[in-house]
């Protein structure tokens, strides 16, 4: 297994990883890239720096949908021949991706973010500026991945939704390809994105993050460096959403707020809500909006729409016996 630092101009996070893995007939590669002239430049020299050619990738497993992770397939499928996997929750994006976007921008606005807000994220979203990228990778012909499936290249998937609803994390006897399921320095953003019935993004990402603990494998994250010991790791990523949760907490018992009032009044590790640019602010919001849902679940808070807003209260008979976990 090889690693191949693949740049993100203009993303805070500054790269992606792209693992090469050797399987029986030819390479593969875990997640790829963003579209863009560096990304492309990146992957090439990274491969040939490696020994390796675009024409010797058989198959590639993407961790899950966003931009830096997969739209850079819409170059790299033009010279050669792959296989493409991906877990299949992610494919009904693909299926109906106006409907994703349109559905996404609409709960935020239920939810109590401004129209103006909305609009200036749409100038500044991924799945918005990447739109053709992201046409052309959902038209490969993509092989859904199961939880659990055995895999070509001695793969094995791990379904662990949470940061999306269906990504994976591929594991190859003492390797787990944590995407960013688990990074090394930040905590991966949990973002409540559309309504859906029995959604609880937050909820499914502590399942999941149980689902890798004891592996006993050298992680190796989408961004940053590979994690020594994932459980430790799964421990501190517990522990911050246990805070995050004790404090929407307490915002709500200063009174009824919408999501994103909500949102502006939590401690942000990266600064004060007002400072962030547009679009840490739209991912905080829909943070925010992840520890809510999660917190309505466990019977501690209620959203009501009112006049086409959801507003937030504690349920505090239930708060008073109710241990964050």
């Amino acid at each position: 297994m090889r690693r191949i630092r693949v740049p993100l101009p203009g993303m805070e996070l500054g790269h992606v990883n792209s693992y090469l893995v050797e399987c029986e007939d030819g390479l593969a590669l875990i997640d790829v890239g963003l579209a863009t002239y560096d990304g492309a430049v990146g992957l090439l020299r990274g491969l040939r720096e490696l020994g390796a050619r675009p024409q010797d990738i058989t198959r590639v497993f993407v961790t899950h949908y966003h931009a830096d992770h997969i739209t850079l397939l819409s170059l790299l499928s033009q010279i050669t021949e792959a296989e493409y996997y991906i877990g299949e929750r992610e494919l009904s994006i693909g299926s109906n991706f106006d409907g994703f976007l349109r559905g996404l921008f609409e709960e935020f606005e239920r939810h109590g973010a401004p129209k103006a807000f909305l609009e200036e994220v749409k100038k500044v979203a991924p799945m918005v500026r990447f739109r053709k990228a992201f046409e052309d990778v959902w038209q490969l012909p993509w092989i859904p991945v199961r939880d659990g499936e055995s895999l070509p290249c001695g793969l094995r998937a791990v379904w662990t939704p949470g940061h999306t609803p269906g990504h994976t994390v591929y594991v190859r006897g003492a390797a787990a390809f944590t995407g960013d399921h688990i990074l090394p320095k930040i905590t991966p953003n949990i973002s409540y994105w559309v309504k859906i019935e029995g959604y609880d993004p937050l909820g499914d990402y502590l399942k999941s993050l149980a689902k890798v603990r004891g592996l006993g494998a050298m992680g190796y994250p989408a961004h940053g460096d590979p994690i020594q010991d994932l459980d430790k790791r799964i421990d501190e990523i517990l522990e911050h959403h246990r805070e995050r949760l004790a404090e929407v907490a307490e915002i709500l018992t200063r009174g009824p707020k919408t999501a994103f009032e909500v949102a502006r009044e939590v401690s942000w590790d990266i600064g004060q809500f007002d400072s962030l640019d547009v679009y840490n602010k739209f991912f905080a919001v829909g943070e925010t909006l992840s520890h809510l849902v999660h917190l309505e679940f466990e019977g501690v808070a209620e959203g009501r729409e009112e006049g086409g807003v959801v507003v937030w209260r504690l349920v505090e008979e239930k708060l008073k016996n109710y241990r964050l976990t």
